[in-house]
């Protein structure tokens, strides 16, 4: 009875949304992240999307740049609590992303996108199901989304810097049921919260086919009734450089501050890094072929003291796709990402144990880009 209650309190707790390695963040924002594996893309600076990673970055954006982005996530995280299934706890999403930007003069460009990289929603059907007691969690939502305004300043035709501030709408919600010996019992609960954060960068280009990026993201803090959810800091450094007029080459080195993340079950969490190669290659004057790979680090300490709510590890990003241009202004994307995470389980006293094996993410991108140069 004691452990029973404990796991619908735990289940009203949920921060969520960690279905990926790394923590609660989402790289994959447009279809040209999920193509490449999020590879350079601090540095790329094609269009006006380089401001969800790199507001410097739009100091290379000339003219007037669009970026529309419909992207379908489906999640398989199976959860096994051995005194139960509770199935698939991610399944379909759908997402989306949108930025534009413009170019003031030679010296400033202004930007603004729409973005949502942090949180999913989980559901669990049949977490506890046994003859004397069932639990069911069929919603557990933590979810944000960003609006940020964003501005670059050309110092030179090497450097560039730029900031952005992100205001950032969150939504909490959590529907939990148990059917007890004792009789039956509800939960629900919902919480909203607007909160800012800030992103800072420098774009360095070193010469006409090579450019470097560097952002920092601040920390933001949620604050819901029940609990307060932590989106940290982070680091992206990237390098974009074109070998011949056909073949690009690309990379990431990411680092977030998940060691400061508080989980449901109070396990013991490090920093994360990110490491990924990235290609570009243009098959003719229509067609350019994206291809990627990363690597992530787990938040856990052990894959062996996980969370029930974050089925994360270890991570492999592997992305593919193309970008076809319909006239001299607008062009589509299409672009598929499969992200393969290291198994995880629970092992606490408290909460009946559990184990996601060998959890995936699936992406499916379609993009639109338009420019005015």
């Amino acid at each position: 009875m004691k452990n029973l209650s404990k796991i619908v309190v735990a289940s009203s707790l949920l921060t969520c949304a960690a279905a990926q390695a790394g923590g609660l963040y989402l790289y994959e924002t447009t279809t040209s992240d999920i193509g490449l594996a999020s590879a350079g893309m601090a540095a790329r600076a094609q269009d006006a999307s380089v401001l969800a990673a790199n507001p410097a970055g739009l100091a290379n954006v000339a003219g007037k740049s669009f970026t529309g982005n419909l992207i379908s996530l489906y999640g398989d995280a199976q959860l096994d609590t051995r005194s139960g299934d509770a199935g698939n706890v991610i399944g379909y999403v759908p997402m989306g992303s949108a930025f534009y930007s413009q170019q003031v003069n030679d010296k400033w460009t202004l930007g603004v996108g729409l973005y949502g990289n942090y949180g999913l929603g989980l559901g669990y059907e049949g977490l506890v199901d046994k003859p004397v007691a069932q639990v069911d969690v069929p919603s557990a939502i933590t979810q944000a989304v960003t609006i940020q305004p964003s501005a670059s300043y050309r110092i030179n035709d090497q450097w560039s810097v730029g900031a952005a501030l992100g205001l950032q709408y969150a939504k909490y919600k959590v529907e939990a049921n148990a059917s007890l010996q004792n009789g039956n019992y509800s939960l629900t609960g919902s919480d909203e919260d607007v909160q800012v954060n800030g992103r800072v960068g420098v774009l360095y280009q070193l010469d006409p086919t090579t450019r470097l990026g560097l952002s920092y993201l601040s920390e933001t803090e949620f604050e819901f009734d029940n609990s307060n959810s932590i989106a940290p800091q982070q680091v992206i450094f990237s390098v974009y450089q074109e070998l011949t007029d056909k073949l690009a080459l690309m990379s990431n080195i990411n680092w977030q501050d998940w060691s400061e993340y508080q989980t449901t079950m109070n396990v013991e969490t490090k920093d994360t890094y990110q490491v990924a190669l990235g290609t570009q290659y243009k098959l003719n004057d229509k067609m350019v072929w994206n291809a990627g790979f990363a690597f992530d680090s787990s938040m856990y300490e052990s894959q062996h003291n996980g969370d029930l709510t974050v089925p994360t590890g270890n991570a492999y990003r592997i992305g593919t796709g193309f970008d076809y241009t319909i006239d001299p202004t607008s062009s589509i994307s299409l672009a598929f990402e499969a992200v393969l995470i290291e198994s995880s389980e629970t092992s606490s006293e408290t909460i009946v144990n559990t184990q996601f094996d060998d959890p995936a993410l699936y992406f499916l991108s379609l993009g639109y880009n338009w420019k005015n140069s």
